[in-house]
């Protein structure tokens, strides 16, 4: 019984192709199962290029992913129920003040975990990273050298 769930799991993870045609226009149609699997709709994509291979991801704003802190700081202070104009201005600013000192604890953190680790920099740049992210780093890092 444990085997087939792991074979299943297996097999949920396993890449899923397509054929597409390419216009004259560069342009194709991503297939409906993929498009509503992804939760696209019409506006933008986001397309990588990765070691010659096109990705596609669902396009996110900051705005729309939350990524933005001073949004979620915001957002929490509200949640709280503090609703006066002047006590919401005053949490909002002590709390955006206090970002470098929480900042600078996750360094120290960091640091002190990456200090005792036994892989290179670049593996532990891309667990922090990603692939993604951490292939833009490697090339701005490698235009700024001399």
């Amino acid at each position: 019984m444990k085997e087939a769930l792991q074979e299943r799991e297996t097999y949920k993870k396993m890449p899923e192709h397509r054929i597409a045609k390419i216009t004259s226009k560069r342009q194709f149609t991503i297939p409906k199962d993929f498009y509503e699997k992804l939760g696209l709709t019409e506006g933008n994509v986001e397309i990588i290029l990765d070691n010659n291979e096109l990705k596609i991801k669902k396009y996110h704003r900051i705005e729309e992913s939350h990524d933005n802190y001073a949004d979620l700081v915001l957002e929490s202070i509200l949640d709280e129920g503090i609703v006066d104009k002047e006590e919401l201005l005053k949490e909002f600013r002590l709390r955006m003040n206090l970002l470098p000192l929480a900042v600078q604890d996750l360094l120290k953190d960091v640091r002190k975990a990456a200090y005792n680790d036994k892989r290179s920099s670049v593996e532990l740049d891309e667990e922090v990273f990603g692939d993604e992210l951490l292939n833009i780093y490697l090339k701005k890092r490698r235009k700024s050298s001399p």
